[in-house]
């Protein structure tokens, strides 16, 4: 049994892909199950609501010698603690590689494009795919691309929701602006939830960073909490050795991102607005390189 899964404190795309490339495998004769490696998040449930399906099961078992299939992240850690010491048979992704070593020589799918799953979705044949698992895809796609607005969106990613929109049956404006209010939506979380909502831990010249991302509507929704999220940052930092923690705020409405520091990486570093900053994969994470290597220099 082939074990899949996504990256730690998952979003939409490490779950509904997960869910979609366990069926893949299994129709292909390779018996797979699909687990999530963290809490569903508002938009996430959204999802598997509106696909009529039940979300995997949270992960409770040591990965040990166990073939395992990774979504969304080749960044050790970025994973559970015993992934190391299991047998990693494939992967499935859109991001960096991230220094992840294996046992033998794996499947891997990896391309710069918007979402995985617009790369299963390249790997499959359509009649393999049901309505919900579309609806699965097809929210994995819009959130990751924050509705094809995003500057990782590539064609492949407009034609994969093209298609999957056809197989779903649905009204794209409708399901897209549901999406985003759930997206938005931090109703009742509190600071170390709003923390943990979207964070990835990185190796960046030669430091761990951990970079916490919230999309909001507005930074507005987060004035009340504001002061926590950095204190809770700051306490993740001390707590992990980390030598970088960035909280990252993403506007939607206005197509920017403002970022706040803590740890000795950037000591100095005063909070910042970068306009047009949407993605941590590929904005963030060369803007925050580039600066901690002229930091080094």
């Amino acid at each position: 049994m082939i074990q899949v899964f996504g990256h730690l404190h998952p979003d939409s795309d490490a779950v509904c892909t997960a869910v979609v490339a366990a069926h893949w495998l299994t129709h292909n004769g390779r018996d797979a199950r699909a687990w999530r490696i963290g809490e569903l998040n508002k938009e996430t449930q959204f999802i598997f609501q509106r696909a009529n399906l039940t979300p995997p099961a949270l992960l409770d078992m040591a990965l040990n010698d166990c073939d395992v299939w990774l979504v969304d992240f080749t960044e050790p850690a970025q994973g559970p603690q015993s992934l190391l010491e299991s047998n990693i048979v494939g992967i499935i992704d859109h991001h960096r590689l991230g220094g992840l070593m294996t046992r033998l020589p794996p499947e891997v799918w990896i391309k710069p494009v918007g979402s995985s799953a617009t790369v299963l979705w390249q790997l499959m044949k359509p009649e393999m795919l049901s309505v919900g698992h579309a609806v699965l895809m097809l929210g994995a796609i819009l959130s990751d691309t924050v509705a094809l607005r995003s500057p990782t969106t590539t064609d492949d990613d407009r034609r994969a929701v093209d298609a999957l929109v056809a197989i779903a049956g649905i009204d794209l404006a409708e399901f897209t602006h549901a999406l985003l209010a759930a997206k938005t939506d931090i109703t009742g979380l509190s600071a170390e939830a709003l923390l943990n909502k979207d964070i990835k831990a990185f190796t960046l010249g030669g430091q761990v960073v951990h970079i916490a991302q919230l999309e909001l509507y507005s930074r507005a929704q987060v004035d009340a909490v504001l002061p926590e999220l950095l204190a809770a940052m700051d306490a993740l930092v001390a707590r992990t050795g980390a030598g970088l923690g960035v909280l990252m705020l993403t506007e939607i409405s206005e197509n920017g991102s403002m970022l706040y520091f803590s740890g000795s990486a950037l000591a100095d570093a005063e909070p910042c607005h970068v306009p047009g900053m949407l993605s941590r994969k590929k904005q963030m994470l060369p803007w925050l390189d580039e600066r901690l290597r002229a930091e080094s220099a």
